[in-house]
């Protein structure tokens, strides 16, 4: 397989993973409003289908004309920060390994505090905390295809 193909082929499913996350954005905003205009039958598609994707689902930060988002605050995060780092990396934007790591330990290590009790996390939390998730797991799938690829380094 030529370079320029399997430089086509990755980026094309990074793209697929970025577009993926901003459906699950919009259609996380979109499911109360459609639920306000009385649209049930999408509106009750689409909470199903992002219940299936967050499992703290009872919690958000938003609500949109009374009824709360699909998915968690956290959740929010991180598809957000995962679309704009695939995104950026699509645009010749590199994250730095130490950035990497510090990222991947703030987003790990809060979750591991809140599973043990060390202190009381309240949706703003969650969402910062998305965020830091949302970049490590993108670096991370984009790492993974450049270890495919046959890339070595950083």
């Amino acid at each position: 397989m030529s370079n320029i193909l399997k430089w086509s082929f990755k980026n094309a499913i990074i793209g697929l993973f970025a577009a993926f996350a901003v459906f699950v954005v919009i259609s996380a905003f979109a499911a109360p409003a459609l639920a306000s205009m009385k649209v049930f039958v999408v509106s009750d598609f689409l909470y199903n289908f992002l219940h299936k994707l967050c499992k703290v689902h009872g919690s958000s930060l938003f609500l949109i004309l009374g009824h709360p988002i699909a998915i968690c605050s956290r959740c929010v995060g991180g598809y957000i920060s995962g679309a704009i780092t695939m995104y950026a990396y699509l645009h010749k934007f590199k994250m730095n390994k130490i950035v990497y790591i510090i990222i991947g330990t703030l987003a790990i290590g809060e979750i591991a505090a809140e599973y043990l009790n060390l202190f009381v996390t309240n949706d703003f939390i969650r969402l910062i905390d998305g965020l830091f998730l949302g970049a490590f797991i993108g670096m991370t799938i984009i790492k993974m295809l450049d270890w495919l690829e046959g890339k070595k380094g950083w």
